[in-house]
Formats: structure tokens, sequence, C-alpha cells
């Protein structure tokens, strides 16, 4: 079965995974195309079915003939994520080894690593870009704090941050009232001072991109996950 990966996400996660109604937008173009039940899938040998968030099969697409597959199903059945940037127009799609940091087992780090990782790896999977304040207010029992970005060049018109497992009574000793929040605070990191940092900038009340910046027990580096506007991430060691 032949698969054109960049029309399967245009056609699969914007018409069966985001049921994007606007049809009337520009570069959209209306097509025939058929739907095919007799298919069936394997995923790593072992039988597979598409479904949707709500269990809902979901059957292959046929047009001119090639096959189109519901590319939210495929994304998240290997461990992916699929997101959809409504003001930008963009399907992100982000595969697996870019999403979570793998959580050490015991015995290898401490426990407080292992709690600070998995809780990096629950932020990222609830935060998507497009969602609201609110929203994001009720994903989190931890209160965020207004930040500061003096030198934002972005568009975005306000920032949040979020200090998780930060050890009481600590402030940075560079801080300076206009410093900018989204620098990364290294020594706190590198001596457990905190534990992980969340910033997030948002555009007309919309997330429009976050970072976490964080220690990798696996080799005792600062690192900086970026979720960016256009949907990419990028996952990298930071220096001093």
């Amino acid at each position: 079965m032949k698969l054109k990966w960049k029309q399967i996400s245009v056609i699969s996660a914007c018409c069966l995974a985001f049921g994007v109604t606007s049809y009337a937008a520009g570069g959209v173009e209306s097509i025939q195309a058929y739907l095919n039940h007799d298919f069936k899938f394997t995923l790593n040998s072992k039988a597979w079915t598409p479904k949707d968030s709500d269990g809902t099969v979901l059957v292959p697409v046929i047009l001119n003939g090639t096959s189109y597959l519901p590319v939210k199903a495929v994304v998240e059945a290997t461990g992916g994520q699929v997101q959809w940037n409504d003001a930008t127009k963009t399907i992100a799609i982000t595969s697996a080894s870019g999403t979570e940091v793998a959580v050490p087992t015991a015995g290898e780090v401490s426990e407080r690593d292992q709690i600070v990782i998995e809780k990096m790896n629950e932020i990222k999977k609830k935060l998507n870009l497009g969602i609201t304040k609110e929203e994001v207010q009720a994903l989190f029992i931890e209160k965020f704090e207004t930040a500061h970005n003096s030198d934002s060049e972005d568009g975005s018109d306000s920032y949040w941050k979020y200090e998780y497992f930060k050890v009481s009574g600590y402030n940075r000793e560079d801080y300076f009232p206009d410093h900018a929040d989204h620098a990364i605070d290294h020594d706190g990191l590198i001596n457990k001072k905190i534990g992980a940092y969340l910033y997030i900038e948002w555009k007309n009340n919309k997330l429009y991109m976050y970072s976490i910046s964080y220690v990798n027990p696996k080799d005792n580096q600062v690192y900086l996950f970026v979720m960016s506007p256009d949907g990419t991430v990028s996952d990298r060691p930071v220096s001093p």
C-alpha cells in the first residue's frame, strides 16, 4: 500500500482528528474520494484497528488509487503526538522520542529525579498550542506566576512561569527586576534548588509556545525542552 505522509497529515489530521469546520477557508479544496471498509491493519505484527478519541473506528480514504490513513490514530498508536495550532493553521507531528524523557529506573538516580522527570512528561502531554489560559489553569493544581520578558520579538503579549520542586526561600542570585524570566537558572537546577521551570508565552489569550528547563539525570546536564509556535520541538543540553 502506497502512503503519502504529507497528504495523510492534511486529510486525516484536519478532517478526522480535529474536526475542522471552516471549510470555506482558503486552501480547502473539495475532492471525491472513497472509504474502504475491507482493509485490515497490523501494528508491530499485531492486529490493529485505528480509532478516534471516542472509540469510533476510522476507515482509510481512497483517492486516485492511493490509500490514506488517519494520521492522529497512527501517530498516537506508535507513541507520538499530533497537535493542531489554529492560529498558524499548523499540524505538528512529534515522534515518541521527541515527547518524553525516559524515566530512570529505581537505583539509577534519586527518587527526586524520577519525580521531576515524571512531572515534566505530564506537562508535555497536557500542554497543546492554542489552548487558553483558563484551560491551562484547569490542567494543573500548581499556581502560576506572571513572568517578565523584556526582549520578546515574536509577538507574544503575556508570560507565565511555574517553578516545580523549588526549595523554600530560594531565590536565584543573578535575578534582577528587569531580568527576563525565560533565562535559565542553571545554578539553581544543578544544585537542586529547583526541579524544573516551565515558561509559557501567550498570544491573544492562547498558548503560543512554552519551554521547560530541567536536569537530565542521565548526564547531569541542564536541558531545555522547547515547543515552538510552529509546532517544532527541540530538547537539548544548554551551557551556563
